[in-house]
This record gives structure tokens, sequence and C-alpha cells, in this order.
């Protein structure tokens, strides 16, 4: 069976797309109860200086108090950053590494947070990232909105490593754009698409699911292929 199948494969996968645990859900949630967060996507320049380009990227931003930390599904611990201002939270953004993975604090897109959260401090002489920032808006507490956001960064982590998106050639296809509107969008916020510059590929979008707590690679559309 299909079942089988998989448990027979287990222990060749990279790391396990299951589940986590409700008591675990439970236990975010309780630890960012209190907290009143705002969920941003941003949009900085290209940092090589060869192109002309804009990249998004997700920026999770408490207004009090700490969120807790991050456990990827390869067990590794990730733990809020100061954005700044003396705010503690998150940067995620999914960068082109031969293929579209997301990651934690990409320096340039930390360095673009920084710049934008407290100017007078982190930008110098030299041209900075220009970031431009936007609110995205969502009908739930903040707190399963960013339970729904991290839980799906994490899905995402799963699923693209089992089923990998290439990078498109100078970013022409569903690119780093693209996945911050997809996740906004399969997470059921609403934030505009459009930033300053040229943030190509902006209104593809990514197979919503490859945001969703799968095991199968059946039916899980080809993306860049």
């Amino acid at each position: 069976t299909e079942q089988n199948t998989y448990k027979k494969k287990k222990q060749d996968l990279p790391f396990l797309c299951l589940p986590p645990k409700i008591s675990k859900l439970n236990q975010i949630k309780n630890n960012i109860l209190e907290l009143k967060v705002a969920v941003y996507a941003a949009a900085r320049d290209l940092a090589d200086g060869m192109f002309i380009g804009t990249h998004q990227f997700i920026i999770i931003k408490p207004d009090t108090g700490l969120l807790p930390n991050f456990k990827t599904p390869r067990n590794k611990i990730i733990s809020p950053r100061d954005l700044g201002n003396g705010n503690f939270g998150y940067v995620i953004g999914a960068q082109n590494r031969g293929r579209l993975k997301s990651e934690f604090f990409e320096k340039n897109d930390y360095q673009a947070t920084l710049e934008y959260f407290n100017p007078e401090k982190y930008v110098s002489w030299k041209a900075d990232f220009d970031t431009e920032v936007k609110l995205i808006e969502h009908s739930l507490s903040d707190t399963d909105f960013i339970n729904r956001i991290l839980f799906m960064v994490k899905n995402y982590m799963i699923n693209e490593q089992e089923d990998n998106i290439p990078y498109p050639k100078f970013g022409l296809a569903v690119n780093s754009n693209s996945w911050v509107q997809s996740l906004v969008r399969a997470a059921n916020g609403s934030v505009d698409h459009n930033f300053k510059g040229l943030d190509v590929s902006n209104t593809l979008r990514i197979p919503s699911i490859y945001f969703q707590a799968i095991c199968s690679k059946d039916g899980r559309p080809k993306v860049n292929s």
C-alpha cells in the first residue's frame, strides 16, 4: 500500500513531513498569546549590484515581548533577533541557492530590516537597500496568524526539500517575490504585491500544496521545471 511504501522510504528522507502534534501547536500558541504581532511583506534592492530589481521577504515583528524559538525540520533552533529597534522577531525569505530555498535571517534581508527600523544606526554612507514595508492584513488573531505563517514556512521547507523548485535564470519565473506572495495567499492574508522597483514575477504563485502538511509527492505540481 501507499502507507507501507512510505514507511519503507522514511529512513531515506532527509526529514519526515509529519504534521506537528496538537500539544506542540498549543504550546506555541500559549507562548505568544499575549503578544501583539505585525507581519510585513518587505522588499529591498538586489544585493549584487549587477541587476536592477527588487527582492521581497517577510518580517515578523512583535510590538511587545518575545516570540518563541522556531525549530526547523532538521531540528535546528532559530531564535528571534533584534530587528533594529529593540523588538525581537523573524526575517524570512526565499533565496537563490540553485533552488528556491526558504531561509531565516539571510544577511541582506536582515541588514535591510535593520536599516528600515533604525536607519540612524544602520544606514551608512554606502548605498542602502531602500527597504519598503507593507503590513499584511488578515482576519485572524495575531496569535493564529503567526502560527499559520510559521507552520506553513516549515511545511514549505519540507516539501521543497522533497520536490525542489529550481531557481529560474534571471529570476524570470517563480522566484523569491512569488514565494512571499504565495505564502501570504496560502495563509489567507492580503497585501499589495506590487512594490517599488522591478519586482519581477510578483504575480506568479507557487501551488498552495507546497505550504501544506503533506507527505506524498503525488499531485504536487512541478514548478520551474
